[in-house]
């Protein structure tokens, strides 16, 4: 039989490792399976590693990898897969939540599949004792993904699985290191599958905390959309842009409170010169700028963020410069337009080419602002 590699992300589950490592070492002994177990921990406060450290020479086939830089779930996964010497890989929480006793069975299905996965929703599975909110997090989840992704699985939201070592070569390079669902990453990004489930239990957790929040169910969504639609446009881009949606918000919002709060007479600053700009107009588009980088800063680029007074000082002074950079590209491209089909073909110029030519201004805006930023102001 070939061998067979276990990866056990660990986060502050200590008690529970306790537990699930002589349960699993008894197992395969008793199944005369050539196994190795890789228990990846992410420098846990409960001081998981240390333990292992005290009971290495007990467990001769387990081995400790502990990550001080890194964390993250499916970074963990990919660590330890990298790491392993097995031709057949496999994936549990050491929470012990997942049933360890079906991993025989998914070892034998994997002769025939390429992936084999532990799921709560065929025959001899159930969610057990989980919560009715954990549940419908759950039938939601895999609903969307149903409906994003043509995946071959009822639960994809497990990460109980098992594939074969060629599956994680030709997938490794594309798959998202960020997130908690890796199981997800693999379906989604691997083509003509070959997947078998087997149903299992879910059992309650005993000791520590659930790693599900808020953050996790946001980058699922952001995982299925990226899997869904990457190939056409950038999340990131999206991002950018609903910012920039924002800013309009704010802006307007700032010539508001100028004019009717601040109580500035914005006609005296404006006076015969209307090209150049109001009071208002300069109060709000600054403020527009500023709520714009906070939120790029904490939200589209927040993998790169500035951070600190002078990072975030020496940033909104670029960005400052590339709005106002963008503001000249969008007006120019208005005032190109209009005296383009003015001076060409009057005859269509109507309101409608005024609202087109801002369009196209702020569309060229927009595209030029993203690519400078990001490579200027949140430079990777």
């Amino acid at each position: 039989m070939p061998q067979f590699s276990l990866i056990l992300p660990t986060y502050n589950e200590k008690e529970n490792l306790i537990l699930l490592l002589p349960k699993l070492v008894a197992l395969f002994k008793s199944k005369k399976i050539d196994y190795e177990i890789i228990v990846v921990d992410d420098d846990s406060p409960d001081l998981t590693w240390k333990w292992f450290q005290t009971k290495e020479k007990d467990f001769p086939s387990v081995r400790l990898i502990r990550r001080i830089h890194e964390k993250g779930l499916s970074s963990a996964v990919l660590t330890g897969m990298a790491s392993a010497a097995g031709d057949y890989l496999g994936v549990m929480d050491a929470d012990l939540q997942h049933d360890e006793n079906i991993l025989p069975e998914m070892i034998s299905k994997l002769s025939a599949s390429d992936i084999v996965i532990g799921s709560r929703r065929v025959d001899n599975g159930s969610y057990g004792e989980m919560s009715s909110i954990r549940k419908f997090i759950s039938y939601s989840a895999a609903m969307l993904a149903k409906i994003f992704l043509p995946l071959p699985t009822t639960d994809p939201m497990s990460g109980f699985f098992a594939l074969r070592r060629e599956v994680f070569e030709t997938a490794k390079s594309e798959i998202n290191p960020r997130g908690f669902k890796i199981l997800l990453e693999f379906l989604g990004r691997t083509k003509n599958l070959k997947v078998s489930e087997v149903g299992y239990s879910f059992r309650k957790r005993n000791h520590g905390e659930t790693k599900l929040s808020g953050s996790v169910m946001q980058q699922y969504l952001i995982a299925l959309f990226e899997m869904r639609f990457g190939s056409y446009i950038s999340l990131e881009f999206i991002k950018y842009g609903l910012t920039g949606l924002s800013g309009v918000i704010v802006n307007l919002g700032g010539q508001f409170v100028y004019n009717n709060i601040l109580a500035i007479d914005v006609a005296n600053q404006i006076r015969s010169a209307i090209s150049l700009p109001s009071g208002a107009i300069g109060f709000g588009f600054e403020l527009s700028v500023l709520t714009n980088y906070l939120l790029n800063n904490f939200w589209t680029f927040s993998d790169r963020k500035n951070i600190g007074f002078i990072g975030n000082a020496i940033g909104f002074f670029k960005f400052n410069l590339i709005s106002l950079l963008g503001f000249v590209i969008q007006f120019s491209t208005w005032f190109f337009l209009v005296q383009y089909f003015q001076l060409n073909y009057p005859e269509f110029l109507t309101s409608w080419i005024t609202y087109m030519g801002n369009a196209v201004g702020i569309v060229l805006a927009t595209a030029t602002n993203y690519f400078l930023n990001r490579n200027f102001t949140w430079k990777s």
